[in-house]
């Protein structure tokens, strides 16, 4: 038997872990994203009734550079109301291998939200920082404004060109009907 450490996520900064076994999985959303509640038997006090949350994690090690950097860019944009609330790292045995998210209700952007999706990714330029994939399902309109979604291709001190290039191609983007970056889309059941 080897006696291998296993690798997870090095960018430790929120106060509050979860073990991923303490949920359970509701809706899957992408290969590795999925909507969840806590197990019954463990549910926080301050989470009652249950609330759906969004959870990320790596599957397998090759996925965990994605989920590092998307944890650190979590925490570049905790309090900057651009993106949902970080609320945990997920761990497996101690080592963290994704995290918590609230979960917001919205849709995605269309080109009837050209103008608020350039202000929300103008936002993030000024915070020297460039989204890295801008398709229309990673800006969620909520009641509260449009919320950025998926930063596993942020760059952090992004220069003008790219960040000027991501506006410009922000309008193709949202009108778009690929869906490319909508994750799993069912054709109904398989059973």
């Amino acid at each position: 038997m080897l006696n291998k450490t296993l690798a997870g996520v090095k960018c430790r900064w929120h106060h509050t872990k979860v073990d991923c076994l303490d949920l359970e999985r509701t809706k899957q959303l992408t290969a590795n994203a999925f909507e969840a509640v806590f197990a019954q038997s463990i549910r926080p006090i301050n989470l009652q009734p249950p609330v759906t949350v969004i959870a990320k994690i790596a599957r397998f090690e090759w996925e965990l550079p994605r989920i590092e950097q998307e944890t650190r860019a979590y925490h570049l944009l905790e309090g900057s109301g651009l993106a949902p609330r970080f609320l945990a790292h997920l761990h497996e045995n101690g080592r963290i291998v994704g995290f918590l998210l609230e979960k917001l209700e919205g849709r995605p952007a269309s080109l009837q939200g050209l103008s608020v999706c350039e202000t929300a990714l103008g936002k993030l330029h000024q915070l020297g920082l460039a989204h890295g994939d801008v398709n229309r399902y990673n800006f969620l309109v909520t009641e509260e404004g449009v919320k950025l979604l998926d930063f596993e291709r942020l760059r952090e001190n992004a220069s003008p060109e790219s960040m000027s290039k991501e506006l410009e191609d922000l309008r193709a983007e949202l009108v778009d009907e690929s869906g490319r970056g909508g994750g799993f889309i069912f054709q109904g059941d398989i059973n």
